[in-house]
């Protein structure tokens, strides 16, 4: 098992493609030099206890189309940057301790399939924006804080299999 934390030299394999350090006791922050692995695709960090933000420079992973990084203790807010991702299809940002609301340029990410953002404490309304992801398969906002209605735009998704909004404070009518 792995423990201390992630080395800011990192950002010097420029050449790595794939990054698993899943299910270990790795703890402190995620370097923003993770940001420099311009070839990166997978990047899994689940099951660990890292800290802090998530970096904005994870923004820079343009080729990056899996990012796990749930059950951390990851805090803040989910950075806008997550938004130039445009080759990602896979999403989970769960079990953390999150804050604040979803970007609306998540919508952006129009080849996302899976979007698991539960078990955080985002809150404010479900963004029209993610009507946009239109190969979305999976939808997993349950147990935030999240309030309002479902946007109308959620019937955009007809690849949507799964959906579950359960555990927020959302309200009126389902569309």
């Amino acid at each position: 098992m792995l423990t201390g934390s992630i080395p800011s030299s990192i950002g010097n394999l420029t050449k790595l493609t794939s990054l698993y350090i899943f299910s270990n006791q790795i703890s402190g922050h995620i370097p923003r030099e993770l940001g420099r692995l311009e070839n990166l695709e997978v990047l899994e960090l689940s099951n660990n206890t890292l800290t802090g933000l998530i970096p904005n420079s994870i923004g820079n992973l343009t080729k990056l189309y899996i990012l796990y990084l749930d059950n951390n203790q990851l805090s803040r807010q989910i950075p806008r940057e997550l938004g130039y991702l445009v080759s990602l299809d896979s999403l989970g940002l769960s079990y953390n301790t999150l804050i604040g609301s979803i970007p609306k340029n998540l919508g952006n990410l129009t080849e996302l399939a899976g979007l698991y953002l539960h078990n955080n404490k985002l809150s404010g309304h479900i963004s029209r924006e993610l009507g946009y992801l239109a190969n979305l398969e999976s939808l997993s906002l349950r147990n935030n804080a999240l309030t309002g209605p479902i946007p109308n735009s959620l019937g955009n998704l007809t690849k949507l299999y799964k959906l579950d909004f359960g555990q927020n404070q959302l309200s009126g009518p389902i569309p």
